[in-house]
């Protein structure tokens, strides 16, 4: 569910470009730079993973900016941000993904996307009987995996 998506850089990139605008910023070459970066990584990574692998590409963007740009694109939309209780920040591209329910093992720390079709037209359903419009929403199951639960018995 959160593979990269091409797709929606241009778009990514009109949202960001709008975002820094209107907060009197300028998207510089430092921001597109990390933005490309960003739209090349596969399912949830931290700002310290991406620190990572950008020194590996030898993309240059300095802490400073990374943080602040990855609290900008959440804030605009392009990026959702999820504790999965590792003690940091996840990242995910939001645009362009389907909604999903995050199934974190406690015991492996594991990190499984759900998609139900089912959860989500209830949520439809309550947010119309109450009046509300969804725009996007984030929910994160905590518990102990089957295959945690299988390694356990073998102990």
């Amino acid at each position: 569910m959160s593979e990269p998506n091409d797709n929606h850089l241009p778009e990514a990139r009109g949202i960001y470009s709008d975002f820094l605008k209107k907060n009197k910023m300028f998207f510089t070459k430092e921001r597109t730079q990390l933005l490309d970066f960003i739209f090349e990584q596969k399912g949830h990574f931290s700002a310290d993973e991406l620190m990572f692998e950008m020194q590996k590409a030898d993309v240059k963007v300095s802490r400073a900016t990374l943080y602040r740009s990855l609290s900008q694109m959440v804030e605009a939309g392009i990026l959702s941000e999820s504790d999965f209780g590792h003690g940091h920040t996840h990242y995910e591209i939001a645009i362009g993904s389907k909604p999903h329910v995050h199934l974190i093992c406690t015991d492996s720390g594991d990190v499984r996307e759900v998609h139900s079709q089912k959860l989500e037209e209830a949520l439809n359903d309550l947010a119309r009987k109450e009046g509300f419009k969804i725009k996007r929403y984030k929910i994160q199951v905590f518990g102990v995996s089957k295959s945690s639960r299988k390694e356990a018995a073998k102990l």
